[in-house]
């Protein structure tokens, strides 16, 4: 989930032919309900607002079936687990 343009992430998707769509929150909804806001007294406050780096594959129900976060934005995901959560719902 990021806060980036829906036609970023569309983009992001084609370039890598990603057959499953990804969220984008660029009003900002959605990031604080899954608690990967950064807050005031949390790490890189100058980020106030802004979503954690993180990771959720959600099944076609909507249950996040894999949970990835850091508040460290230079830190990237392991893809490996992230795969993984994505085959396993074929």
């Amino acid at each position: 989930m990021c806060v980036e343009s829906d036609r970023a992430h569309t983009a992001f998707a084609q370039s890598l032919d990603l057959p499953f769509p990804l969220v984008s929150d660029f009003t900002r909804e959605v990031v604080p309900q899954f608690g990967i806001a950064y807050t005031p007294d949390a790490p890189y406050t100058g980020w106030h607002g802004m979503s954690r780096r993180s990771v959720f594959v959600l099944d076609r129900a909507g249950v996040v079936r894999y949970a990835w976060m850091t508040d460290d934005p230079l830190v990237a995901p392991d893809m490996g687990p992230v795969l993984e959560a994505v085959r396993s719902l074929r």
